[in-house]
């Protein structure tokens, strides 16, 4: 029986090494894979820290670059400005010079009687349109004559 405690014992102790040496490494694994998260998450926060200087330097050089454009757009907005506005009056010009020789070209080809009929018009409607106006200023003096006797009769009344 001693010889089958000694073996026990071995075996025990035997048991219980190998139980140590797994709790070691187990342990020393846990302790690895703990690193290694460490490190994983590490370089995840490192890998935005890196994105976000980068992002500033990248403002920073845009910035930097474009800090005149604005002006220099306006600039080149009101030259272009200038430029159609010279075009604009030459084109105008034109416009009116044909449309002066065309009607020209049509008085010419109108017999003389309708041009002076068109005049005698013309010269017609300027003395119909005074007579308009010295109408509406009579009618606008004696409405104020009208309104100044009704207010004078009715302070008499009262």
């Amino acid at each position: 029986m001693a010889k089958a405690k000694t073996t026990a014992k071995k075996a025990a102790q035997k048991t219980t090494k190998t139980a140590t040496k797994a709790v070691e490494t187990t342990e020393t694994r846990i302790s690895q894979a703990r690193a290694i998260a460490r490190k994983g998450a590490l370089a995840y926060v490192g890998l935005y820290g890196a994105a976000f200087e980068r992002a500033q330097k990248r403002w920073g050089q845009v910035k930097t670059s474009t800090d005149g454009l604005f002006d220099q757009l306006v600039e080149r907005g009101e030259d272009l400005e200038a430029k159609a506005g010279v075009v604009f009056k030459a084109t105008q010009e034109k416009v009116s010079e044909r449309f002066e020789d065309r009607a020209e070209q049509l008085k010419s080809v109108l017999p003389a009687s309708a041009n002076d009929r068109v005049e005698e018009l013309e010269a017609e409607i300027k003395a119909l349109n005074k007579k308009i106006v010295a109408l509406g200023k009579k009618a606008s003096v004696s409405a104020k004559t009208k309104a100044k006797m009704k207010t004078d009769k009715t302070e008499k009344a009262a």
